[in-house]
């Protein structure tokens, strides 16, 4: 018992450590960009998004060095099924969500081809550095798109509804670039307490990492994508909602698993190809829903949560 205690307070203490982090992490890198010059909207797009991923990065990158590739891989693919299945099904259950935004909409199908690539280059459940340096290639290409896409088009097409970007970024800029350096600083003293206390876990009651990194530490890491959207659903701005779930998928694939393979070949044991399956299934099934432009309503909000119950009913051994 003091031993699942010990192991308790430092997955707790774990995780309250990655929350705030990210929130610091969050605001200061905004500030920062929009001080570079960067638009508000393509700081929406992406350097928020890589803000609210940045939890997912550090604890795959610590378990990556420690050889935990189970727990790697497991926290990518737990966070992507949880950011669609969990946050998006109890967004639509506060309010009922509807994509406005053209950019919003073309990243559904990327990311549908993206957790299809990811598939693909799993089937010998290794991640290789080449694997990796492609990856993170990727990732380039996408956000010099959005650059490229946002220039090409109007604002008012391509505008995110309920982006609060601030407008005088020097009132508080030397406060913000503290924040984002303690919050980089927080995130790597976060992960090392939820990556040991999951190991240990998972070694007291005798589970495999894989299930640690889909269930527990994809929770976790999954708090700041999680508050970013109930938020956005309570106040009705569904962009935001959606985009911030789809954007975070999209770099967790590209960027987390790049850069923690880029740093240590990753092996995936313990993960499952019907992980991978339903990783693609949730994304398959937003396709028509926000191509149309239908509203994701609270009938297929209690879809998408029933989908996540039943999923970690699935993984968790009797």
């Amino acid at each position: 018992m003091p031993e699942l205690i010990s192991i308790a307070f430092f997955i707790t203490f774990g995780l309250v450590l990655l929350f705030f982090g990210a929130d610091w992490l969050v605001k200061g890198s905004i500030t920062l960009a929009l001080h570079l010059g960067l638009s508000p909207l393509i700081v929406g797009l992406t350097v928020v998004a890589l803000g609210t991923s940045f939890p997912e990065a550090i604890v795959s990158i610590q378990a990556s060095i420690g050889n935990k590739g189970g727990i790697a891989i497991g926290n990518v693919v737990g966070s992507n099924i949880l950011n669609i299945a969990l946050i998006l099904g109890l967004s639509a259950l506060f309010n009922p969500l509807k994509v406005d935004s053209h950019l919003v909409k073309a990243d559904v199908p990327l990311l549908a081809g993206a957790s299809f690539m990811l598939l693909v280059l799993l089937e010998d459940l290794h991640i290789s550095r080449m694997e990796g340096a492609f990856l993170l290639l990727c990732i380039c290409g996408y956000i010099f798109g959005n650059i490229m896409t946002v220039k090409r088009t109007s604002y008012d097409e391509n505008k995110i509804k309920g982006m609060d970007i601030p407008k005088d970024t020097s009132e508080n800029f030397g406060r913000d670039i503290i924040l984002l350096l303690l919050g980089l600083i927080v995130l790597g003293i976060g992960s090392n307490f939820l990556v040991d206390g999951s190991v240990e876990l998972a070694r007291l009651w005798g589970l495999s990492e894989a299930l640690i990194g889909l269930t527990i530490v994809s929770i976790g890491t999954g708090t700041p994508e999680l508050a970013t959207a109930l938020m956005a659903a309570y106040r009705k701005k569904s962009d935001l909602a959606i985009g911030n779930a789809i954007g975070s998928n999209l770099f967790n694939i590209m960027f987390v698993v790049g850069l923690a393979a880029l740093v240590s070949p990753l092996d995936a044991n313990g993960i499952k190809f019907s992980d991978l399956y339903v990783m693609l299934a949730l994304s398959v099934i937003l396709l028509p829903t926000v191509i149309t432009g239908r509203v994701i309503d609270r009938k297929e909000g209690f879809l998408f949560l029933a989908i996540y119950i039943g999923y970690l009913y699935y993984l968790w051994p009797a």
